[in-house]
């Protein structure tokens, strides 16, 4: 992923506005963890930062357009993005001061006790959103960690190609949206599903 951060120290005082249009961004994530989206139209971040005593305020917005397996027949299902933010994101020395932090989700930089990896770790893109910098001289947030993290969050949970989408046919899988397929449906007590495939030997 392609890191862009910014120290603190050189925002201006009333603020900084800052645009993100590298696709790499977005596109390093989406390779390197194999997610099924496909930038159509290129996104694009606005960011407007300003530093706080404890920490900085972030607004801004995510724009352009994706495309994404739809929940019900997997077809491309194309989505527009339109995500605006606004939050506070603190100073490391804030969050380790903060009670039970270690038993958090990982958020701008804290690190939690190993765990075994799950399905979403692909959100732990960044090492941090906000950090010391590594020469230690003052602080630093991340734009493309910021950027991400929205990503994500603009995303429905279930993409669909349609509203009316009639999804896949449960017994062979055709697709409904095309055409109707041959299975015919079960009818009776579900509940004696189970002995409709026995046959009785006359002895």
């Amino acid at each position: 992923m392609h890191q862009i951060w910014i120290p603190l120290k050189d925002i201006p005082a009333g603020g900084g506005e800052y645009e993100v249009d590298d696709q790499s961004v977005w596109q390093g994530p989406i390779a390197e963890f194999s997610l099924p989206f496909t930038i159509i139209e290129p996104l694009r971040g606005s960011v407007f930062l300003l530093p706080q005593d404890d920490g900085c305020l972030v607004r801004g917005r995510l724009t352009g357009r994706i495309s994404a397996p739809c929940d019900r027949c997997a077809e491309p299902a194309e989505m527009a993005i339109d995500q605006s933010f606004d939050s506070f994101e603190p100073f490391p020395a804030q969050q380790s001061a903060q009670p039970h932090a270690q038993d958090a989700p990982r958020k701008h930089g804290k690190a939690a006790p190993a765990e075994p990896e799950t399905d979403d770790d692909f959100e732990d893109v960044d090492a941090a959103v906000i950090r010391i910098a590594p020469s230690g001289q003052g602080v630093e947030i991340s734009l493309s960690g910021l950027l991400w993290e929205e990503f994500l969050l603009a995303l429905p949970t279930k993409p669909l190609c349609s509203a009316g989408c009639k999804g896949l046919c449960p017994s062979c899988g055709s697709n409904l949206n095309v055409a109707a397929c041959s299975c015919k449906s079960e009818s009776g007590d579900p509940r004696l599903a189970t002995l409709r495939g026995l046959t009785i030997e006359k002895k």
